[in-house]
């Protein structure tokens, strides 16, 4: 695989937390792959191997013990905060948990429209653009009113993933993205 084709480079990846002052949990131990543009790759694994923590630390929201990460030849772990913000346009992450991952504060609208905000994207049409999402995700209009306990889990999951969606990422870790949404979708 030539590297310019690939989006994602993940090398050599670990991350130990300290669990005891002499114990160390390897969560995350040399892990190594990489993802081509237009490419789906899912992880697989039992409870607690460290699925969700490799997400978490191709996007920065946890550092790495060792190793890189290059997305579409920057390294992530590296990048300054100013780099790591354009970055962060670009990747995008569905929680598996939409509970955890809703501010219970803000309204649908809001939440839908904050990235956007952040990412200086689309001024005149965020309001149209939310719209568009939730309908994407199988939602009303008029749901951007409402608040996260308004909703189910499995619309909740929906409205995380239209989260995501909101700023055109080129790529998206999606953690167990599924697993709250109802049978019939």
């Amino acid at each position: 695989m030539m590297d310019g084709e690939e989006l994602i480079q993940v090398r050599e990846l670990s991350k130990y937390f300290s669990i005891a002052r002499d114990k160390t949990l390897k969560a995350v131990d040399g892990v190594s792959f990489a993802i081509r543009k237009g490419e789906v790759l899912g992880l697989v694994g039992e409870s607690g191997c460290g699925k969700t923590t490799i997400g978490r630390l191709i996007l920065r929201l946890l550092p790495a013990t060792a190793g890189e990460v290059l997305f579409d030849g920057s390294d992530v772990q590296r990048v300054s905060r100013a780099d790591l913000r354009s970055l962060r346009r670009r990747m995008q992450i569905i929680f598996q948990d939409p509970y955890s991952s809703l501010n219970p504060m803000m309204t649908i609208g809001n939440i839908l429209s904050f990235p956007m905000k952040v990412q200086n994207l689309y001024p005149d049409k965020r309001e149209e653009r939310v719209s568009s999402l939730l309908d994407r995700v199988g939602l009303k209009t008029n749901d951007k009113n409402r608040y996260p306990h308004e909703f189910s889990g499995g619309q909740l999951q929906r409205i995380g993933i239209a989260r995501a969606l909101a700023v055109d990422p080129e790529f998206i870790v999606a953690d167990e993205p599924v697993s709250a949404l109802d049978v019939s979708i």
